[in-house]
């Protein structure tokens, strides 16, 4: 199941304003790491994590584009 993260590098040092994040659509915390240190390679060797993007209150569902119009059409049958 694909999920939203936030992935977020610290080169170590202080900061006073905010760290580099992105938010990636991956299905592990470990893919969406990996993922962005290969789109942002001037990162790769910063410390990095990864969480879960969540609203609380909401159900958040991510689907790839074939799985989602396989749903519709489903849904619609």
């Amino acid at each position: 199941m694909l999920k939203i993260w936030k992935v977020t590098f610290n080169d170590g040092g202080w900061h006073s304003g905010n760290l580099p994040s992105f938010h990636i659509i991956a299905e592990s915390s470990d893919e969406a790491k990996k993922i962005a240190i290969e789109k942002n390679k001037h990162y790769s060797n910063w410390d990095v994590w990864a969480i879960e993007f969540k609203i609380p209150g909401y159900v958040i569902e991510v689907y790839d584009k074939k799985t989602y119009k396989r749903e519709k059409n489903l849904q619609n049958f």
